[in-house]
């Protein structure tokens, strides 16, 4: 059933932007035919960053409903706001069982929808501090048919280990690389590449060390934006 609070933050994104649109070139780069509104991100973000202000008294659950609703709703704007939402909620509204993340992901498709419910602030605070439960769900996701399953298992580890050193997160993350490496569609090997480099900064020898002996069967891609960031600690060339 749609959330109240669906409706309400569907409002203002209409009253904010133009009709919802399909768009073929749009469709190629977000890598789904979901309709979009046209709004940009960082309004997008302000009406999320304020809506959150003004309810900070949903609970953990209330919070999780909405998200749900949003998610499984038929505009990939619907689903961005989500993500954004995530970013600016609090402490406690980010508590809830992160199984629900399966669900939602039968509902995001491409990367632009994957990414940004699976990247930023909120993965960076719950995967080290409730990492039991979350180990559980990305190592299930990582095995799964659904490619935009198998993208989440390797994004969601982007932002925490950019920020963290953690044994046990490293050594699932290089698990589920291996796992995927032998894949050849972008929305995987772009993730490789994108975790790889992520976790440089607080596991520069690890990353060293695997590239080394994984090299000839990681994704070309990844080998050469990870080896170009340890060396000049950039993705790519200037100038390319």
């Amino acid at each position: 059933m749609r959330n109240d609070f669906h409706d309400e933050i569907l409002t203002l994104i209409k009253e904010n932007s133009g009709k919802p649109v399909r768009d073929e070139f749009l469709d190629n780069y977000f890598g789904n035919d979901h309709i979009k509104y046209p709004i940009r991100n960082p309004l997008l973000r302000l009406i999320a960053k304020e809506w959150m202000r003004d309810h900070r008294d949903l609970s953990p659950e209330d919070f999780k409903d909405v998200l749900t609703s949003l998610i499984e709703g038929e505009s990939t704007t619907e689903k961005m706001i989500a993500g954004f939402m995530m970013g600016y909620s609090s402490k406690k509204q980010r508590t809830f069982d992160p199984e629900i993340l399966d669900r939602w992901l039968d509902h995001l498709v491409g990367w632009v929808e994957v990414d940004t419910i699976c990247t930023g602030d909120f993965p960076t605070t719950q995967l080290p501090s409730d990492w039991s439960r979350w180990k559980k769900l990305i190592v299930r996701l990582s095995k799964d048919d659904n490619i935009n399953k198998r993208r989440a298992s390797l994004v969601l580890f982007c932002s925490p280990m950019s920020k963290v050193r953690d044994e046990d997160m490293s050594t699932v993350a290089f698990k589920c690389i291996d796992r995927l490496k032998s894949e050849k569609h972008v929305m995987i090997t772009k993730a490789i590449s994108w975790l790889l480099r992520s976790m440089i900064k607080h596991y520069r020898k690890e990353v060293t060390d695997y590239l080394k002996k994984n090299s000839d069967t990681l994704p070309k891609i990844a080998v050469r934006e990870t080896t170009r960031k340890l060396e000049t600690g950039k993705k790519t060339a200037r100038g390319l």
